[in-house]
């Protein structure tokens, strides 16, 4: 039996305003990402990537934010994680280890 690797990711994030911001862009910008009410908690759920750009995110807010700001309300994550100071990103790849082959 063999092992196959999943290319499910998730970001859940604590409800508030911050995450309401979160929440438009991710609609707006990856309306195939599954937002689910978990209460006190969002959860979102996709395949390959959810990319969330901290631009769009303090647009939406009214007030820039920056990444580190934004890292307080997400309380978990499934996949592997790329940020820059303007975006979060989270994959199913393996990052960094991709060859080409010929």
């Amino acid at each position: 039996m063999g092992v196959e690797a999943s290319e499910h990711v998730v970001v859940v994030l604590m409800k508030g305003d911050e995450a309401d911001a979160t929440l438009d862009v991710v609609r707006a910008d990856s309306p195939e990402v599954v937002i689910t009410d978990q209460g006190t908690y969002w959860h979102l759920s996709g395949e390959k990537e959810i990319v969330i750009d901290m631009e769009r995110v303090g647009e939406e807010l009214g007030e820039p934010i920056a990444l580190g700001e934004w890292l307080v309300i997400m309380s978990t994550f499934v996949g592997r994680v790329i940020t820059e100071p303007t975006f979060f990103r989270v994959t199913s790849d393996v990052t960094g280890i991709e060859t080409e082959v010929a």
